[in-house]
């Protein structure tokens, strides 16, 4: 895995469309939270906060940066800080740029993101298809679940989500090597479809482009 995608899944006021009110953490668990999501919610975009730390609790990694998504199989995730990354797809391909090694890279869309804790944002398939999904707790206002993915040969071991308002808010995601990663997803944006121009991707002057068949 490359550091665009390994970053991505170490990474994949709240405005609440009147829909998710009906779903909220009174009504619903993680779980039921989660698949209404995934099955209901078409569009959106916020903002994320990434904190990578060792099995020792040593953090290696902060970032931040924007994320927006159309189903079916359009996203994009823009690290800003500490480098900045691309890794945005027109729903065919899947496109990651470093901006500062002056590269970018294609490849069909195909089941680059299933089973990765990416489908649970933005995938197309029924996120129960893909993980096991089960209820935990309730902490900090949060409903949170726990999803282990089906798929034996992924690079991470399982991930904890918590849900507000029907809204995926915090991740955590352990991998194999012990690393934890906890991801901040907030100011989203559900009201309004993103501009299709976020899903495209024209490299730069003098960028190299490498086209995986």
């Amino acid at each position: 895995m490359n550091r665009y995608v390994s970053s991505f899944s170490r990474l994949v006021g709240t405005t609440i469309a009147g829909f998710f009110l009906i779903c909220g953490p009174a009504l619903a668990g993680g779980v039921e939270q989660l698949k209404t999501f995934s099955d209901s919610r078409l569009f959106a975009e916020g903002r994320f906060e990434q904190v990578v730390t060792n099995p020792a609790g040593a953090v290696k990694q902060k970032a931040k940066g924007q994320f927006a998504f159309s189903r079916p199989g359009k996203f994009r995730w823009s690290i800003e800080k500490p480098f900045p990354q691309l890794i945005v797809s027109n729903g065919k391909t899947v496109i990651t740029y470093d901006e500062d090694l002056e590269q970018a890279s294609e490849r069909p869309l195909g089941d680059a993101i299933a089973s990765s804790p990416a489908a649970l944002l933005f995938g197309n398939e029924k996120v129960d298809k893909l993980f096991n999904l089960k209820n935990t707790e309730t902490k900090n206002g949060l409903e949170w679940l726990e999803a282990t993915p089906k798929n034996a040969e992924t690079l991470f071991d399982r991930m904890r989500v918590g849900m507000k308002g029907g809204i995926p808010v915090e991740m955590e995601i352990f991998d194999s090597m012990g690393q934890r990663t906890v991801l901040q997803l907030v100011d989203w944006k559900l009201d309004k479809a993103p501009a299709a121009s976020l899903f495209s991707f024209t490299p730069p002057p003098g960028v190299d482009m490498i086209r995986a068949k």
